[in-house]
């Protein structure tokens, strides 16, 4: 199979791999080696076997080589496997490592079968398909595999006539095509004592067997396998469908409710990272993005803390429409012509403390943000309130005049109990009123130079803050903002604690 550009290895998966090899780790990837290009390019994970023994060392290097530990749901956990996350400096693209110390397999969700047959697969390794990273043997590979097809098949599909699933048999038919007769005999030998191995060896056919051949082989072996299965069949089952409704359950339950959780989280701390910049800046293009990227194989939660066109709140939805159809009527000004100061009546300082319950809903997202973050969750924030400049870019609204006294005064102290909740990271885009004014052109160009200078000016104390130019093609701006956020998401987690 020729190997397309998407394939091509990625360098921090074959710095790793060499990694463990100079600290003379003995590891394997260990399955579904037919699509080990498709693995190290990060289209698909990363299964590694490695010595039990050697566990500390193990994960010290992936720690060295800046990978994250997460931990999956309870629907997603297994005994002695690791989830492992690391991203590509060159390119921005996960890696997800499943890191076995137990050759686990099995009915999905469980795993209720455990190989004995560790010691043997780092035995019978080659670099056949890559010089860096160890892979089986194919004979080694394709008495998992045997194994395998049996012991994952559901219980619903055992019965009757069973199939092997296209992806299988393509896998298997692979491996068939690479196999030793007599190494694989004498390996099913050593690895099954006592069994007769003649059947295993009769699916080396011309053309390849049947599914029925090969189902009746893998049974069999299975069978042979049954004192190495973590609990008894029956409950393997239960345990497995209560493990399903749990997790179709949160998936419902997060419908309903966003904060719940459903995806995989650091092992540590997780991250509440925060973007501002100007309007033409990317802004909500680029914390969208983002939160695709890190919902590939994470806990991911996104929040808008503005009062514009992002805005879910009622209130500021209606507001939004009301200014729109006043825009229609209004005749505009000349760029630049300087505006007149506005008369506050009773009932335009009142309709304006509809800011205050709005700085109250930020607080409780703000709340919830950092309980999510301190679980191990990402958390995404499109703005972040400050309180340095009043009138715009998200500041306050009540000050100089523009409410009472009384309503001024409340509205800065929500803006700064906003600064206490105060992200982990802030990335500020930082963009040119040309550029800006090209992408927005029906936005007016001072207002956008005005809030260009104030990305800029900002002032976060006690938040790690990246400026980022967003002059840059969006592909160049999201690879750098992938890098941040990654240094800040390590920084975080291995922060003493």
């Amino acid at each position: 199979m020729a190997t397309t550009r998407a394939e091509v290895p990625l360098e921090s998966a074959l710095d790793l791999a060499r990694a463990f090899s100079a600290r003379g780790i003995r590891f394997v990837h260990w399955k579904s080696n037919g699509h080990l290009a498709e693995a190290l390019s990060g289209e698909t994970d990363i299964d590694i076997y490695a010595e039990p023994a050697q566990r500390d060392a193990v994960r010290a290097t992936l720690v060295e080589q800046n990978a994250l530990e997460v931990r999956s749901q309870p629907w997603g956990r297994y005994p002695d496997v690791e989830d492992w996350l690391m991203v590509d400096d060159a390119t921005g693209r996960f890696l997800h490592i499943h890191l076995h110390f137990a050759l686990v397999t099995g009915l999905r969700r469980i795993k209720h079968l455990r190989l004995p047959w560790g010691p043997a697969l780092l035995a019978h390794t080659d670099h056949a398909l890559n010089s860096v990273w160890p892979t089986p043997t194919a004979e080694m590979e394709l008495m998992i595999l045997i194994v395998r097809m049996w012991a994952k098949m559901p219980p619903a599909r055992r019965k009757g006539k069973p199939k092997l699933p296209s992806h299988v048999r393509a896998e298997l038919d692979w491996l068939l095509s690479r196999v030793d007769a007599a190494k694989l005999k004498a390996l099913a030998g050593d690895l099954l004592p006592g069994f007769d191995t003649t059947s295993i060896a009769a699916l080396l056919t011309d053309p390849p067997p049947s599914d029925d051949a090969v189902l009746a082989v893998s049974r069999a072996v299975y069978g042979a396998l049954k004192e190495h299965r973590r609990m008894p069949w029956a409950q393997a089952r239960l345990s497995g469908m209560a493990l399903n409704l749990r997790a179709a359950a949160a998936k419902e339950l997060r419908k309903l409710r966003p904060a719940t959780v459903t995806g995989k989280r650091a092992a540590g701390p997780g991250l509440v990272v925060a973007f501002i910049g100007s309007d033409g800046s990317g802004k909500s293009t680029l914390t969208a993005e983002i939160r695709r990227w890190l919902r590939y194989k994470l806990d991911v939660h996104g929040y808008y803390l503005g009062s514009g066109d992002g805005s879910t709140r009622l209130f500021d939805r209606l507001r939004h429409v009301v200014k729109g159809k006043a825009k229609k009527h209004k005749t505009p000004k000349p760029e630049g012509a300087a505006r007149l100061p506005k008369r506050r009546g009773v009932l335009d300082r009142l309709v304006a403390v509809h800011q205050l319950p709005a700085i109250g809903a930020k607080r409780r997202d703000l709340a919830e943000a950092r309980r999510l973050a301190e679980g191990g969750s990402m958390v995404v924030l499109d703005r972040f309130p400050q309180r340095q400049v009043s009138g715009i870019y998200d500041g306050p609204r009540l000050q100089d005049g523009n409410s009472f006294a009384w309503a001024a005064r409340a509205e800065m102290k929500g803006y700064e109990e906003l600064d206490a909740l105060k992200p982990d990271l802030l990335i500020k885009l930082v963009v040119s009123p040309a550029v800006a004014h090209a992408r927005k052109p029906d936005h007016s160009l001072a207002s956008i130079a005005r809030k260009c200078d104030l990305t800029r000016e900002l002032k976060f104390d006690g938040v790690e803050v990246v400026a980022i130019d967003a002059d840059q093609p969006l592909e160049r701006v999201m690879l750098e903002t992938k890098r941040a956020v990654w240094r800040q998401i390590l920084k975080t987690a291995n922060a003493p604690r």
